[in-house]
């Protein structure tokens, strides 16, 4: 969750009551994400958790990267509080960090590639989706497989279903050929060292003050897999070029063909949404990855 702009719609008359309670004083609407509704004081913000237990928060995994990464010098803000409204939901406190509009020094790119690879040193067990726990990071997958499709919506081939099927086909038919040649190679991603990845490191999930990192942010799907998983996500929303840079060296194929299943995982969840933009977009990366592939044989 980030606290820059407010998203979607304006919090419930309830819920601000809610937030009021917990920070002991006025406060003001900061956004609302996929997951929860944000307030702050000032100095300390309040999440909120969606109350559809199929969107509810996972706040205490989060809490527990951030406080791992803070012990190894990443600049996160630590939770100071979590518990149960009396509806049922959970909250998270947590001081409000502040960034600016200035863009990041080439140190402050430093600082945000050595954060990313500090959460890849965390130790973990199991594969895919993080469990909501507080003791250990353990992925909720028994196998490689099930951690991929714990995470990710429909990513072909590890979905069931027909190639034909999928939404990113629909959208890209001219597609369809070389996404089928790549088949065992998509699915001996499974096969692949793991680590804890953050897996949607969009612009939002990071903040600059002064040009530097002032906080990585929201590790609420936070799963395990392989590194590859990051540098792909890196590049489906800032592109290839700065992906490249921030992993601080050329990436590899397995990284083209982690942006495939995101591709599938975007495409298939913009057709869900309704939201044909996305699709396009997924299929202008899944175009990328497969441009990246030709120029790397096996």
């Amino acid at each position: 969750m980030t606290y820059n702009a407010p998203l979607m719609t304006n919090p419930t008359a309830v819920d601000q009551t809610f937030a009021a309670t917990l920070l002991e004083g006025r406060v003001r609407f900061l956004a609302r994400g996929a997951t929860c509704t944000v307030f702050t004081n000032g100095a300390r913000v309040v999440r909120l958790s969606d109350p559809d237990p199929a969107k509810a928060s996972r706040f205490r995994v989060d809490a527990q990267v951030r406080r791992k990464l803070h012990a190894l010098g990443v600049p996160t803000p630590l939770t100071e509080d979590m518990g149960v409204l009396p509806d049922g939901r959970a909250y998270s406190i947590e001081a409000l960090i502040r960034g600016d509009d200035l863009p990041p020094t080439p140190e402050g790119v430093r600082q945000l590639s050595r954060a990313i690879k500090a959460l890849h040193t965390l130790e973990c067990c199991g594969f895919g989706l993080l469990e909501d726990r507080a003791d250990s990071l353990c992925g909720s997958g028994r196998t490689p497989a099930e951690g991929v499709l714990s995470r990710l919506h429909q990513p072909w081939p590890f979905a069931e279903g027909p190639l034909a099927a999928q939404p990113l086909v629909w959208a890209a038919p001219d597609l369809q050929q070389a996404l089928a040649a790549l088949e065992d190679e998509l699915l001996s991603l499974a096969e692949l060292p793991t680590c804890v990845c953050h897996t949607d490191l969009h612009l939002n999930q990071w903040l600059w003050r002064r040009g530097e990192l002032a906080a990585l942010l929201d590790f609420g799907d936070a799963s395990v897999g392989p590194v590859a998983w990051d540098w792909a996500s890196l590049a489906y929303f800032h592109g290839w070029p700065q992906a490249t840079e921030l992993a601080g060296a050329p990436l590899g194929r397995e990284v083209a063909l982690f942006g495939l299943l995101l591709a599938f995982h975007r495409a298939s969840r913009a057709a869900r949404d309704n939201h044909p933009q996305r699709t396009d977009e997924a299929a202008a990366f899944a175009r990328s990855c497969l441009e990246r592939l030709e120029d790397s044989p096996c």
